[in-house]
């Protein structure tokens, strides 16, 4: 499917990433090996690879991690499972229901056949991948919260229940390394231009609230759902993520409140995002910052505070701009 291969980045001794560095999913070695994260459809392939790559026995994969049920996030659940039967998936318990929905399929091969097609348009991949018979989602075991998973030789995640970005986000700690898998929590980060796009699409206050559960973790290495991983002890990342939160949920309002249509402020900010972060249509992206106005505005109609229940030292200086 694709003639160029990403080499696997190691990131430690036991702890490797994936897939492409937009849509990256990250492999932690123990005794037995976990991935974190499910991938797209398009990168199932580039996956299987890069396992090879390194010389692993996919038969060591016990687990697949899930984060979160967005398309770009388990498009390479069923094409893996199928490849290696004998790996387990595992979710959080809001993930495990949602995927168990009878319409899941229905709403899921739309968006990972257009991340397909971004893909191919971008040459990471030669062609389409072939429709399966049988997506198959299902879940093999529900973890609530504090659930550990433990792969040996000291290697031990834990779950932590994040919502905000989606009902079904939670995020995985491994102690021992300081290593915290963060999906889409802490937004669409794009380190180079020092952008941080907020990703509130559920719940503003859940999504900011779920930040500050995971900014008192001794973490020192953060794995991020897009654009690979970020060093805690440089970059204070949950604090930034926070920071530009708060300052794009006052500027929708601002904006909004000025008079700017719903319409053309979602066309203009989708324009921007496309710009740097082309990992959806911009109709998508559209429908998308549409989500976010629309979660600025519950929040101010309940009148919470502008700073959401954190207070944060330093406010703005923590650095990155989050646009609108």
């Amino acid at each position: 499917m694709s003639s160029q291969i990403p080499r696997p980045i190691q990131l430690s001794d036991n702890l490797y990433q994936l897939g492409t560095m937009a849509f990256p999913v990250y492999l932690s070695l123990g005794r037995v090996a976990m991935l974190i994260e499910g991938g797209t459809g398009a990168t199932a392939e580039i996956i299987a690879r890069q396992v090879q790559m390194l010389g692993i026995d996919p038969g060591r994969i016990a687990y697949m991690a899930l984060t979160h049920t967005h398309a770009d996030h388990i498009g390479a659940v069923p094409r893996l499972r199928r490849l290696w039967p004998g790996m387990k998936i595992l979710a959080g318990p809001k993930a495990a229901e949602m995927l168990a929905h009878p319409k899941h399929v229905e709403r899921f091969l739309p968006a990972d056949r257009m991340i397909s097609k971004i893909l191919l348009g971008q040459g990471v991949i030669d062609e389409m991948p072939p429709m399966l018979e049988d997506y198959d989602f299902r879940v093999d075991a529900v973890l609530g919260e504090g659930a550990r998973i433990d792969l040996g030789e000291g290697v031990v995640w834990h779950i932590l229940l994040t919502p905000g970005h989606s009902p079904c986000h939670v995020a995985y700690f491994e102690e021992r390394d300081g290593v915290v898998a963060l999906g889409d929590l802490a937004g669409y980060c794009d380190f180079e231009r020092e952008i941080i796009w907020p990703n509130y699409f559920h719940s503003l206050e859940e999504y900011c609230l779920s930040m500050q559960k995971l900014a008192i973790l001794p973490g020192k290495l953060a794995l991020l759902s897009h654009n690979g991983s970020a060093n805690l002890l440089e970059r204070p990342l949950l604090e930034q993520a926070v920071a530009a939160t708060l300052e794009y949920h006052h500027r929708l309002l601002e904006r909004l409140g000025a008079g700017e249509s719903l319409e053309e402020l979602c066309q203009e900010q989708a324009a921007w995002v496309y710009s740097y972060a082309p990992i959806a249509s911009v109709k998508a992206i559209e429908f998308l910052v549409g989500q976010l106005c629309g979660q600025s505005r519950r929040m101010a109609t309940l009148n919470q505070g502008p700073e959401l229940g954190w207070s944060l030292a330093g406010g703005q200086e923590a650095g990155a701009s989050a646009g609108a």
